[in-house]
Order: C-alpha cells, then structure tokens, then sequence
C-alpha cells in the first residue's frame, strides 16, 4: 500500500495566506495602491511571516501586488495608459476567444450565453444588484470556456484577476442590455456584429477601470 500523503505544513499556510490575501484584494478589503505590511498581515493571519512573503511573491505574479525594493510591497494600481493596454488586450483575447467558440462550441456557448443573460435580468428586476458584477464576469468567462484554444485561456489568466478586482470597484450600468444584444446577434448568425459589439463594451470600461484605480 501506498503512504499516505502528507500536507506540509508551511506551504499549506502559504495558500491560506495567498487565497485571503487575494481575496481581500478582489473585494476590495484592500484598496488599490494600499502599503501592506507583512508583519502587520502576519499578525492579523496569526501566522509567521514566511508564508505572507511567499504568498506575496504568487501574486506580484498575477500582477495583484508590486513588490518595490527600499520602499515596500504595495496593492497594484494601474495607471490610466495601463488600463488602455488592459482593456485592448482583454478586448483581442475575448473577441478571438468568441469566434473560435462560436466555430467549435456553437450550442454550448449559446446556451450559456442565454441562461447568464436570463440569470441577469431576474437580478435587474427584483433590484438585487449584487449578483450583476458576478453574472457579468462569467458572461466573459464563458466566451474562454467554450474555447477550444488553450493558449488563449492561458492569456486571459494573466489579467483575470486584476479584471476582477477593478470590475468590484466600478458601477455597472445598462449591463443587460448589451448582453442582450450581443446574443441576440449570434443568435441570428451575425458573428461580425457580435465581435463588434464584444470589442465596444470592453473598451467601454476603460474609464470606469482609470476611476476605479484613483487617477486621473
């Protein structure tokens, strides 16, 4: 018989300090641009500061912290030209995810697409606003799920969680709508439109992301 598998101890507390920190990010406990102390989380975590460091080195990976010699580690917060790169690069990578899904995973992307869009308007009706960011994150995930491409997910990871965290910090407005209407255009075939319409509403975010990170 096999040994048994042994958790280690040490990298177990660094993924519980990783996946809180992240987390806190994310939601927003930490706000963008935010010097962080790994004595301070250490003490809040109750653990030592090993692992806080290591989970800090994860997500400088991930681009959620910058890690700056002689002066700290520090929350991202993007400048308003990072943004614009942000949103054109999600913009390229979600409009070629959309056509190699729709090529490959017709169905399954519709029916996705469609029971996201419904799950949004129930949400908008009943003034349940909370969902909505979520609902709209996996509206955009689903484009990468039904994609066959692997390299392309694999680019989307470099930014998902920054994404994430800044669509926390922004309002949403007519959300439903250009859903709708995105889906109502593949619906019919009209693929081109659709990737149109895609590439509009990401790009649209670009000034909400630059109001969310501070700057002007």
């Amino acid at each position: 018989m096999n040994a048994p598998l042994l958790v280690e101890r040490p990298q177990l507390l660094t993924d519980l300090a990783y996946e809180r920190l992240r987390e806190g990010i994310v939601a927003g406990e930490l706000k963008l641009g935010q010097q962080v102390s790994e004595a301070q989380l250490a003490a809040r975590m109750g653990i030592s500061k090993t692992p806080i460091r290591e989970a800090l080195v994860r997500l400088k990976m991930e681009g959620l912290v910058e890690i700056q010699p002689q002066r700290g580690t520090f929350v991202f917060r993007l400048t308003p030209e990072q943004v614009g790169q942000l949103c054109r690069y999600r913009a390229m990578i979600e409009v070629a995810a959309l056509r190699e899904a729709y090529a490959t995973h017709r169905k399954e992307l519709l029916q996705g697409l469609k029971r996201l869009v419904a799950e949004m308007e129930v949400a908008e009706r009943s003034g349940d606003l909370a969902p909505l960011s979520r609902l709209d994150m996996n509206f955009h995930f689903e484009l990468l799920a039904c994609c066959p491409n692997p390299y392309l997910r694999a680019a989307y990871e470099l930014i998902r969680f920054q994404l994430t965290a800044l669509r926390q910090r922004s309002p949403i407005s007519n959300m439903v709508d250009s859903h709708e209407v995105l889906v109502r255009a593949l619906e019919r075939g009209d693929l081109e439109g659709a990737c149109r319409m895609l590439e509009t509403h990401v790009l649209e975010n670009e000034a909400r992301y630059i109001a969310a990170c501070g700057v002007d």
